[in-house]
């Protein structure tokens, strides 16, 4: 596991280059404690046409591997971030087409596909990873993102230079203006996160999940190269699908055991780190270490049923209680995630990430399991809807409104009947009793009113229409939510703590089969009432888990938080949200801004806790990146290694 960093087209002296990739390096490296290595190219007038760098943290092949890694004639070069757990084979296909390998690790393993395969090399690749290969007989840069995109990628492009990272941290090192992007905000508003292509500074832009980047003749490309479609393809009966899903979950839990460094998982309890420790269990000799977090505030606690998971496979457990006295910690995490990021739950992962790295440089996790299965709530709501006749529904939505005004449930009614788009972003708005003008300044309200950032999910939902709607709403939600919000918080949080996780449940032969079947045997059998979901799941953990863990109702990651801001955290937030910076900043209405701050309870908005959180968030990173821009003070930097052409 590792960060990479690099550009193209920097026209500036070797020094200059040096210094510049060197600091790229340097800022991130939490990703990769263990080595550094970089390149520098000199261009035709003694200028920099060409850098790539990385930060490694060791898993294969530890005495070897240093990169960037050169192919036989010293021609191209990568540099490479992630794990990929088929490189074996892919090494001895490739040398039997007479490729020569000067390492054993998986990094040289897709220098030499590419070489074979050209750009469809990535078709080739199971696993998680960003890599950039630089040609240097052709100046030609090729950089790809995995399918689900577990690993990051961002970039800056002008129209000349290509400045690209892992985190965004390592561009803005390179001197790129640092201008805000008013869309970024409008949607962040809206999903608590900077839905890609999007990054909060303009001109720098995130390469999507499975999509591969290009700088060729002067001008960058992206295009995609794979899709998890959710299509019906697949009729196999569900004995057959339980046995085959078994199966390849066995697969992909076996080839992420991979490891020459302590491995263990995280363990909250529920169904999906549930049964990836279970087949762990099942395929280790020794006993999995676990890992828990849990919350002094008993209704969000989940330490018992992570107990009892621990205690059924005899797991090595380790347990930390999360404090509600957050002022030291927000601050790093916000440096952290290089963007707003309103989760509340990376609280959580990042201390459930930090416990592990104690022990462990490799944590599997049950990432991707509602995805991919089935697991969210909406789902079964929307199949419910979706068998109401399509004539009564309208006539029921019709009806709806000659409600009196002050009918319990009357604006929760009409929102669910109406289409998927408008429900699912309602759900999840911050402001649902605002419209956008009155959330902000007339002045920022200018810069917005024609970006809807709604469109996004719309889009996307509308794009397979014909689809089911419960394999309807799984796209969006992989496609989305899955990418830009739970593997960014997971990325983060553990890369910050120099720990590299995996998802079994994200491999992609598992998910390309599980989607292929019928959406009812994934989610719920076709019974609209059961509100769990993840049927084929259930039935393929039957033989693995406790019944008390098969049958909990879904509980998400969820966080205190209503209950810290009844604590210190409340004056914390208010005093930095009421500043003379925060009202500066000429985003948000004054009106807005008294409902927010209201500490008499009298505040109109309905979910003022994450409210309150997000605004929090947004301001803190404001302060960060914006008004004092800082690198993080708790690493040291180390030593450093660097190869010229």
């Amino acid at each position: 596991m590792c960060g990479i960093a690099g550009f193209v087209n920097v026209q500036c002296g070797s020094a200059e280059a040096e210094h510049l990739i060197d600091a790229m390096c340097q800022v991130i490296r939490h990703r990769g404690p263990d080595d550094q290595g970089t390149w520098i190219g000199e261009g035709e007038q003694a200028g920099t046409s060409a850098a790539l760098g990385m930060r490694r943290l060791s898993i294969i092949d530890l005495e070897g591997s240093h990169q960037p890694i050169f192919n036989e004639d010293r021609s191209m070069l990568i540099v490479f971030n992630g794990e990929i757990y088929n490189y074996r084979e892919l090494q001895q296909d490739l040398r039997a087409r007479g490729h020569q390998f000067k390492t054993s690790g998986d990094t040289e393993t897709i220098l030499h596909a590419y070489e074979e395969y050209g750009d469809e090399c990535v078709n080739f690749l199971s696993g998680m990873f960003t890599f950039a290969i630089w040609d240097i007989k052709r100046k030609r840069l090729f950089a790809a993102r995995d399918r689900f995109g577990k690993k990051p990628l961002n970039y800056y492009w002008d129209g000349t230079r290509l400045i690209f990272g892992s985190e965004i941290k390592s561009i803005l090192e390179a001197g790129i203006p640092r201008e805000v992007n008013p869309l970024a905000i409008d949607e962040f508003l809206v999903y608590r996160y900077v839905p890609t292509p999007l990054t909060i500074f303009k001109n720098v832009h995130k390469v999507p999940a499975a999509h591969v980047l290009i700088y060729e003749n002067g001008a960058v490309k992206t295009r995609s190269y794979w899709d998890l479609s959710f299509a019906h393809t697949c009729y196999d009966d569900e004995a057959t699908a339980i046995e085959r899903t078994r199966s390849l979950l066995e697969d992909a839990t076996r080839k992420r055991l991979m490891s020459e460094v302590p491995l263990g998982a995280f363990l909250s309890g529920g169904l999906d780190s549930s049964i990836v420790v279970g087949m762990m269990s099942k395929l280790m000799s020794q006993p999995v270490k676990t890992f828990s977090i849990g919350f002094e505030e008993d209704s969000y606690n989940e330490l018992p049923y992570a107990r009892k998971v621990a205690q059924h496979f005899g797991t090595d457990h380790h347990e930390f209680f999360v404090k509600y006295d957050l002022m030291t910690v927000l601050p790093h995490l916000v440096w952290t995630y290089d963007e707003p990021f309103a989760d509340s739950s990376m609280l959580p992962t990042y201390y459930v990430s930090k416990l592990a790295r104690e022990h462990v440089t490799v944590a599997l996790s049950g990432d991707g399991g509602d995805e991919v299965f089935g697991g969210y709530e909406q789902y079964r709501r929307e199949y419910q809807l979706y068998r109401i006749p399509r004539l009564l529904r309208g006539t029921m939505a019709r009806a709806s409104y000659l409600l009196p005004n002050n009918v319990r449930g009357k604006k929760r009614l009409q929102t669910w009947l109406r289409d998927y788009g408008t429900r699912s972003i309602e759900a999840m708005m911050l402001f649902p009793d605002y419209t956008r003008e009155a959330l902000y300044t007339q002045n920022f309200y200018q810069q917005v009113k024609q970006h809807m950032p709604f469109e996004r999910h719309l889009g996307l939902y509308h794009a397979v229409q014909d689809l089911n709607p419960t394999a309807r709403m799984q796209y969006v939600d992989t496609k989305t939510y899955l990418t830009d919000d739970i593997l960014v918080k997971v990325d983060k949080a553990s890369m910050i703590n120099s720990l590299e996780t995996r998802a079994p449940l994200l491999d992609h032969h598992l998910a390309e089969y599980v989607a292929s079947l019928n959406p009812l045997l994934r989610v719920n059998n076709g019974r609209i009432h059961d509100g769990h979901g993840k049927h084929l799941l259930k039935k393929v953990a039957a033989e693995l888990l406790p019944t008390e863990i098969l049958e909990r109702p879904k509980r998400g990651f969820a966080v205190p938080i209503n209950t810290w801001f009844r604590k210190d955290m409340s004056s914390y937030a208010h005093d930095v949200l009421s500043s003379s910076k925060a009202r500066s900043r000429g985003i948000f209405s004054d009106q807005l801004m008294e409902n927010v701050l209201r500490t008499d309870g009298a505040s109109t908005l309905t979910n003022h806790s994450e409210v309150l959180w997000s605004l929090l968030c947004l301001e803190l990173w404001f302060q960060t990146y914006m008004d004092e821009p800082i690198h993080d003070p708790s690493k040291k930097s180390i030593s450093s290694s660097t190869t010229k052409k």
